[in-house]
C-alpha cells in the first residue's frame, strides 16, 4: 500500500493544481454516447499503477396529500430543537435517515443485487443517478425494482441519457412509486427530470441538466429550489459529469454552473453516468481547475456550507465496471477516494490488490443526536467497505 501525497490542509488552504486543460464550461445541447472505455462486467481484478494528483406542474403525491401535509406541518426536528446550537437552523431530517445512491443499473442479477443490499443496510430510501436498464423498457425497470424491493419502497430517479427514448414511461414507473410513499413531495415540472423533492426531511433536487431541456431552465430551476429551501441538507442530482468530477473518460458535458450554485446554497452534487466511484475532498471553488476546484481538508471529514461542498460519482448500479483514466486525472489534487476496475483509493491511500464489484453509495444523516452530521460509506455486494467520511453540515 503506497499513501497518496495528500496533504492535512484545513479551511481556506488550496490545494496546488493539476489537471488537463480541459474548458471550464460546456455546451451540452448535444447527446453524449454513454459508452466508454476500459469497461468490465463486474469483479475485475485491480490494482492498477496509475497516480492520482500530487495530493489527492407539480408532482406531488395525491394520494399522499394528507400524510404529507402533516408531516410537514409536525415536521422534523429543527436542529434547535434537537439541541444544536451551532449549526444550521433549518428543518432537520428524521435521525439516522439513511440514503442509498447508485445509477447506471442494467438489467439482472447484478442491478437486482444492488438493490438487496440497499434493503440489507437498512436504507429507508434510494436515489437513482439514472441510466435504468439501457433497453428503453420501463416495464422491465419496474419488475425487477419490485421482485427485490416491492412496490411502496421509497425510490427518486433522475433520467439519464440512455432514458430519453422511453422516459415518458420511466417517468409513470417513478411517479407511480412517488404516489405510494407517505410523506413524500416532489414539485416541478417534471419527476425526475426537474424536480424539488423532500423526504423526512431531507431536500434533493432532481435534475436533467444536460440531457432534458436547456441548461438555463435546470440552471434557474436549481437554484430556485435550493434558495426556497430552508432544510438542514440538501442534494443536487444528476446523471452526467464534467471531466474534473469522475474518475473515467467522460467529457465536461453539464457545465461549472450547475456545481456552482448547489457549492453556493450549501448542497452537494451526486452523479452516475460514468461506471465508476469517485468521490472528491471539500471543494470552495468548484470549477476553477487552476485552484485545484479549491480543495481543502482531509479526506475522511467533509465540510458542507454556503460556498463550500462536495462532489461524488457514484455509477456501480450494476451495468460495468469502468477504468480510471490516467491521461485526465494522474495530474488532479482534489480526489479524496477513487474505485475503479484498475485503480482503488481509500481516503488517500493506494489499495494494491483488490476485485472491483458494484455497490452502492450510503449517506445516514442526523447521527449521534446531531441533525448537522452525517456519516457515509460506499459499500459492495461483497460486502466489503470501500470508502468511509463523516459529512457536517456548518
Amino acid at each position: 500500500m503506497r499513501a497518496r501525497r495528500i496533504a492535512s490542509i484545513f479551511a481556506a488552504v488550496l490545494v496546488g493544481c493539476g489537471g488537463d486543460g480541459s474548458s471550464s464550461s460546456a455546451d451540452s445541447s448535444g447527446q453524449v454516447d454513454d459508452a466508454g472505455t476500459g469497461a468490465s462486467t463486474g469483479g475485475s481484478s485491480g490494482g492498477g499503477s496509475s497516480s492520482v494528483g500530487s495530493s489527492s406542474a407539480s408532482t406531488t403525491a395525491s394520494s399522499s396529500a394528507t400524510s404529507a401535509t402533516a408531516s410537514e406541518s409536525s415536521g422534523p426536528a429543527t436542529s434547535a430543537d434537537s439541541g444544536d446550537s451551532g449549526g444550521p437552523s433549518g428543518p432537520a431530517t428524521e435521525e439516522n435517515l439513511k440514503v442509498a445512491l447508485f445509477g447506471d443499473q442494467g438489467s439482472g442479477a447484478d442491478p437486482k443485487a444492488v438493490y438487496q443490499l440497499a434493503l440489507d443496510e437498512g436504507a429507508d430510501l434510494i436515489l437513482l443517478m439514472g441510466d435504468f436498464d439501457y433497453e428503453d423498457d420501463p416495464a422491465l425497470f419496474h419488475a425487477e425494482m419490485v421482485e427485490v424491493l416491492g412496490d411502496s419502497f421509497p425510490v427518486f430517479g433522475v433520467i439519464g441519457n440512455h432514458d430519453v427514448a422511453a422516459w415518458s414511461g420511466y417517468r409513470d414507473v417513478l411517479q407511480t412509486r412517488l404516489d405510494a410513499i407517505p410523506g413524500a413531495t416532489c414539485t416541478g415540472g417534471d419527476i425526475g427530470g426537474m424536480s424539488s423533492c423532500k423526504f423526512k426531511g431531507l431536500h434533493f433536487v432532481l435534475s436533467g441538466i444536460g440531457t432534458l431541456g436547456t441548461d438555463a431552465e435546470q440552471e434557474q430551476f436549481l437554484e430556485q429550489s435550493l434558495q426556497e429551501d430552508d432544510s438542514i441538507w440538501s442534494i443536487c442530482v444528476w446523471h452526467k459529469n464534467q471531466t474534473d468530477m469522475q474518475a473515467g473518460d467522460k467529457g465536461n458535458e453539464v457545465g461549472w454552473n450547475v456545481f456552482q450554485i448547489c457549492q453556493d446554497n450549501g448542497g452537494f452534487v451526486a452523479m452516475g453516468h460514468e461506471h465508476s466511484y469517485a468521490r472528491t475532498l471539500t471543494l470552495t471553488d468548484v470549477g476553477n481547475e487552476a485552484a485545484g476546484h479549491g480543495a481543502v481538508g482531509n479526506p475522511e471529514t467533509i465540510d458542507v456550507a454556503l460556498g463550500s461542498t462536495f462532489s461524488v460519482c457514484t455509477g456501480l448500479g450494476g451495468s460495468s465496471i469502468r477504468d480510471y483514466d490516467p491521461s485526465r486525472h494522474d495530474d488532479d489534487t482534489w480526489w479524496a477516494s477513487i474505485y475503479t476496475n484498475n485503480l482503488y483509493m481509500k481516503n488517500g491511500m493506494d489499495i494494491a490488490s483488490f476485485q472491483a464489484n458494484y455497490g452502492a453509495l450510503f449517506i445516514e444523516f442526523h447521527v449521534d443526536g446531531d441533525p448537522t452530521k452525517a456519516n457515509a460509506y460506499f459499500k459492495n455486494i461483497d460486502g466489503e467497505i470501500t470508502d468511509e467520511f463523516t459529512i457536517v453540515k456548518n
